[in-house]
């Protein structure tokens, strides 16, 4: 079937350039070429742009335009962030304290810290995917030098408690890094106001092209390198910065950012009725996870007993609809999600899972027909007639 005759219902791995955004990009990159670190009128142009970039950003986040490191997305700047701040801090700090539910960037990365002798700590979720704070005010303490948590999970949606999470950081003497990857344009995502010394974004997430993001890092936050080779993103990030990428990710924040109340209200009530007529439908053999806490107003996480997620995902591909499985980050395809297993599924129901995941364009018929398909072809894999 062809690309275009598709739903597209995986915004949460990656959603599509705005037109005007993608203007933008092409703007800067055939006209502003020009390396902003050379010495020539043409490059004072490029670094003034980027200044104002940068300025733009940080106006967005309501941060000084200092503390934005530019980076090539969500995980660099997940990276940059854990790795930036374990490897700046003195031996009396070393221990390192991430949620069970985060994001492979932060996991993975995390992994590569214990094994040069940082101590990890992971702290656990309720059966609804959100943080068990009790838990966590015994995880941190003296010698914790970082707590990571994302403000909202990039599979079932669920939204944490950001704020709490940040006062018991605080009061421990530790950094608290937020990946607000999935959060932003929808969630509220200025960094003071959550309480994070850093947090990192993706401009795939929100109408900016790939390979954009960026990581606030507050100026009372020390960070070592991971990137080294040149003066750019103050020391921080080397390599020649892109430009094009930069404006555009600037952009599209700006616009995200200005819709985000207008638009996702409308979003949620498409997701909360396909959710309620499947249910109706499917009764007891339909789990919505993380149904009961805070969620993403366009993310639903779906169990149907007794199939494959995955063969459920390929009939709705044929059939129009292209949905998720998960974390499009995920190590392997057949990997059950470490996230669903935190929150206490089997590995047969978490197998059984798709990620839907709607974008600003979704409308009520199409949520209606995918929600009528889904159930047809749940009824057609279980033999059902």
């Amino acid at each position: 079937m062809a690309q275009h005759s598709q739903v597209y219902c995986d915004h949460a791995a990656g959603s599509p350039c705005r037109p005007e955004v993608a203007q933008v990009w092409h703007e800067y990159a055939t006209r502003f070429y020009a390396n902003p670190g050379a010495h020539h009128p043409m490059a004072y142009e490029a670094r003034r742009l980027l200044d104002e970039s940068r300025a733009r950003a940080a106006g967005v986040l309501g941060v000084d335009p200092r503390e934005v490191v530019f980076t090539a997305g969500g995980t660099e700047s997940d990276g940059l962030a854990l790795r930036g701040v374990m490897k700046s801090v003195g031996p009396g700090r070393s221990e390192l304290v991430i949620s069970a539910i985060e994001h492979h960037a932060v996991l993975l990365e995390a992994e590569r810290l214990r094994a040069e002798g940082h101590p990890v700590h992971l702290c656990p979720v309720s059966a609804d995917g959100v943080l068990d704070l009790p838990a966590l005010k015994k995880l941190v303490g003296p010698r914790t030098a970082l707590f990571s948590v994302m403000h909202a999970n990039n599979e079932t949606g669920v939204i944490q408690p950001v704020q709490e999470v940040a006062a018991i950081a605080r009061a421990a003497g530790a950094r608290f890094h937020c990946d607000a990857v999935q959060a932003f344009g929808k969630l509220p995502c200025k960094p003071r106001e959550l309480g994070a010394d850093l947090l990192s974004l993706a401009g795939a997430k929100f109408g900016a092209p790939k390979g954009t993001g960026l990581l606030f890092n507050a100026m009372t936050s020390r960070l070592a390198p991971v990137v080294v080779g040149g003066p750019q993103e103050g020391g921080l990030r080397a390599g020649t910065e892109n430009l094009p990428g930069i404006a555009a990710l600037a952009r599209a924040m700006e616009l995200a950012e200005a819709e985000r109340t207008q638009v996702w209200p409308r979003v949620q009530a498409v997701r909360d009725a396909m959710e309620a007529r499947l249910r109706r439908a499917l009764g007891d053999s339909l789990r919505v996870n993380g149904a009961d806490a805070a969620r993403l107003p366009g993310i639903s996480n779906l169990s149907f007993t007794g199939i494959e997620g995955q063969a459920l995902g390929i009939e709705l591909g044929e059939r129009g609809f292209s949905v998720g499985l998960g974390s499009a980050c995920a190590p392997g395809e057949t990997d059950p999600s470490h996230v669903l297993a935190a929150m206490g599924l089997s590995w047969e129901d978490a197998a059984s899972c798709i990620r839907v995941s709607f974008g600003t364009e979704i409308t009520q018929p199409q949520a209606e027909r995918l929600a009528d398909l889904c159930v047809a072809c749940y009824r057609s894999l279980r033999g059902l007639g």
